[in-house]
């Protein structure tokens, strides 16, 4: 039942972005399409590394790019490589939906074909609990490892251990593995076993490994900044590969004398690294970059680097291995039948991505908008919330059919949707420890989704704060009690599960969706302002109207950069829609937006509308001051959301009113001065007199159905 940012969404601390550029003038000069040496050195290991598999046997948006197709590859760089090996970093058993429907089982066919020389568990390889872990690890015939997980009497998991070594040819490797310190929240790990400190159960490893192994390895499911203190500070480390952050490195690392080599999930991606025994560097390396080519665009490349050592691979072009493909059609012919006919139309993208940890997205809206009609209340559910890392697939769908099988590859985690009474004062400290804030490896997100809603949140120098926080578009009431959707993975790891139970639905989020859905002709879900970024506040903006515009002048944050992101800049109100400029520029330190006088009027009287400006600018690294471990500038943002910070200024409501009527009135004047003599006729709609129609008291989103926008638009 864990969900985590495993294919994440952006650059690391070391600022290495997972560029999947065109590639061309790639040399191929071995079997497999990569870069191969004529001769190799004679005392060498050489290690393929990646699986990472989430359950799949495809990739949940193009079935061309599959497990048989993968292992076709891998297995001949076994071959053709001396002292070779093909190591794997976990999670594999889940999440997906075939991972929900076998609960792993599936995989454990899979891999004893594949024969890995070991894997390292990964938290989603828990998703079921250890009892079923423990069945898969001991049903397994090969070895899975992980050092800083201990039962309660001390002693490895079960049916695995804590290192080994194996023999790659002529060479003895010996090979740990590591997850993250946070098991306890991120999957179904019992509180009373142990989760060692990860530093030292790695030195333990080595220790341990030191004398018997010519070659030491550490199969990672860390996050990316954690198996960088690894490589630092253990001594005797030669390498560590995967991770469980999902990165795609353009380059292997090397820390502290250790190489790192990070190449992403799932079968985009396989590595290849190639070592010198005697000295531990090193030598040669490939990063295999899979791709379909009947699913390019006119005139799009292949995916790839700038380096001859990024190899592209239309996998059209790889025969995939027979056995695997029979264990495939094995386990989804049933499924197929079962969940492959499309139950609802969306006429808008929608993005299932790790995006959903950076930013509010057409997805997340439409699962919590859902989760609020769960059972059957008096009233309704005042809020839902959904983590981003339950929303799975990392796929867009659409515009077109959806099927169950997207929807259940979308929600693949075994959680039920529960229903909890929690105070005001308790949902306001949720959202805002929901907040990750910077420094870290992802940049800051609000790593959730919501519905009925909406708050403005920060996250800098390790703290998190939310303000502006309305509920059904009224300020949330920390003494109020609310109604709130969640799943009970959520309510089990925060404070919503120390508010009162009051149902539990007895439905897994997949299916609920699916039925819901199916329920309707079309969808069309976007984005709206439930969750609003700010990095700084700034002074109030000030107004100035004439006829037909009002504009609205904030200054730029001190020491930021001058430049502005126009599209994304729009004025928020307590309820409805936001409302975009007809122009941005920037000049002088200040932004200044202009828009339209009668629908800005119109955001204006509504009672209390709770105004802001908010737009992007470009951040200042020197302002900022984050850095890496070796004290250089991160680039900012380091998230896959935005490409700015965002600040935020007041608006005076009053003042618009103000600058509106004051512009009307100076025209009536003027046209009563110099057209004395015509005949007119008053129709009593001027600006800033007319009905609020425009935001038509929705709050928090709940009209996003009807809308057509993109879900791939701005905020």
């Amino acid at each position: 039942m864990a969900e985590t940012p495993d294919a994440d969404e952006s650059e690391f601390t070391l600022n290495r972005r997972g560029l999947l550029t065109a590639a061309g003038g790639i040399a191929v000069a071995s079997a497999t399409g990569g870069v191969a040496s004529a001769t190799q050195p004679a005392n060498t290991v050489t290690l393929i590394h990646d699986t990472h598999f989430h359950g799949r046997f495809e990739d949940a948006g193009d079935a061309e790019l599959n497990l048989p197709r993968y292992f076709a590859v891998a297995d001949r760089l076994r071959e053709e490589y001396d002292n070779a090996a093909f190591i794997g970093n976990g999670d594999d058993l889940a999440p997906s939906l075939l991972g929900l429907e076998y609960e792993g089982r599936h995989m454990v066919e899979a891999l004893n074909y594949m024969q890995p020389a070991a894997i390292g568990a990964g938290n989603h390889d828990f998703d079921f609990g250890v009892e079923t872990a423990t069945n898969r690890f001991g049903n397994s015939e090969f070895p899975w490892v992980v050092a800083n997980l201990l039962t309660p009497d001390g002693e490895p998991v079960p049916e695995t251990q804590r290192w080994t070594t194996f023999e790659a040819g002529s060479a003895t490797v010996g090979v740990f593995g590591l997850v993250t310190e946070s098991f306890y929240t991120i999957t179904d790990y019992p509180d009373d076993w142990q989760v060692l400190d990860t530093v030292e159960a790695a030195r333990e490893a080595v220790a341990a490994l030191d004398g018997d192994a010519d070659f030491i390895v550490c199969a990672s499911h860390l996050s990316s900044g954690a198996q960088e203190q690894v490589a630092k500070e253990v001594d005797g480390l030669d390498a560590v590969v995967g991770s469980h952050s999902g990165i795609v490195f353009d380059e292997p690392a090397t820390i502290g004398g250790t190489t790192v080599a990070e190449f992403g999930d799932e079968f985009g991606h396989l590595g290849r690294l190639t070592f010198d025994l005697d000295t531990g560097e090193l030598g040669e390396w490939e990063r295999f970059d899979f791709y379909n080519a009947g699913a390019l665009d006119d005139g799009e490349s292949p995916p790839g680097g700038d380096s001859e050592n990024h190899v592209p691979r239309d996998v059209q072009e790889i025969t995939g291995d027979e056995e695997l493909a029979s264990i495939t059609q094995e386990y989804t012919t049933e499924l197929e039948e079962r969940l492959g006919q499309p139950v609802v139309e969306s006429e808008v993208k929608l993005n299932a991505t790790s995006e959903n940890y950076a930013v509010e997205t057409g997805i997340g809206n439409l699962i919590t908008d859902l989760m609020r009609d769960v059972g059957n209340f008096e009233t309704e559910i005042d809020v839902a919330i959904q983590n981003a890392g339950g929303i799975r697939s990392n796929t867009v769908y659409g515009p077109g059919p959806i099927t169950g099988v997207n929807v259940m590859d979308i929600l693949p985690f075994p959680n039920e949707i529960e229903v909890y009474e929690l105070s005001g004062a308790k949902l306001r400290q949720y959202v805002r420890d929901s907040v990750r804030p910077m420094p870290g490896d992802f940049g800051s997100q609000p790593a959730i989704q919501v519905s009925g809603i909406s708050y403005e949140w920060r996250g800098h120098d390790g703290e998190s704060s939310v303000e502006n926080v309305f509920v059904g578009g009224e300020p949330l009431d920390e003494e109020e009690t609310y109604l709130v959707s969640t799943n009970d993975y959520v309510a089990g790891r925060s404070v919503i599960g120390e508010g009162e139970r009051v149902l539990s639905s007895g439905q897994f989020q997949g299916p609920f969706v699916m039925d819901q859905l199916e329920e309707r002709d079309t969808i069309s879900p976007t984005r709206g302002h439930r969750m609003i970024r700010v990095d700084e506040t700034v002074e109030p903006a000030t107004v100035e109207g004439d006829d037909d515009t009002v504009t609205l002048t904030a200054s730029l944050p001190t020491d930021a950069a001058e430049g502005v992101a126009p599209d994304s800049y729009r004025v928020i109100p307590r309820v409805g829609e936001s409302l975009t400029p007809e122009s941005v520029s920037a000049t002088d330190g200040t932004v200044a937006a202009t828009f339209d006088a009668t629908e800005l009027t119109e955001l204006a009287e509504i009672d209390d509308p709770t105004l802001r400006l908010v737009g992007g600018f470009d951040p200042d690294e020197e302002h900022y001051g984050y850095t890496n471990d070796e004290g250089e500038l991160i680039e900012l943002p380091p998230s896959s959301g935005y490409d700015y910070h965002q600040l935020k200024a007041s608006v005076d409501a009053s003042a618009v009113l103000e600058a509106t009527a004051t512009a009307t009135s100076t025209d009536d004047e003027t046209e009563a001065t110099t057209d004395s003599d015509a005949e007119t006729e008053t129709t009593g709609n001027q600006p800033g007199f007319g009905a609020a129609a425009a935001v038509g008291g929705a709050a928090g989103g709940a009209y996003l159905y009807d809308r057509l926008t993109d879900d791939d638009s701005a905020e």
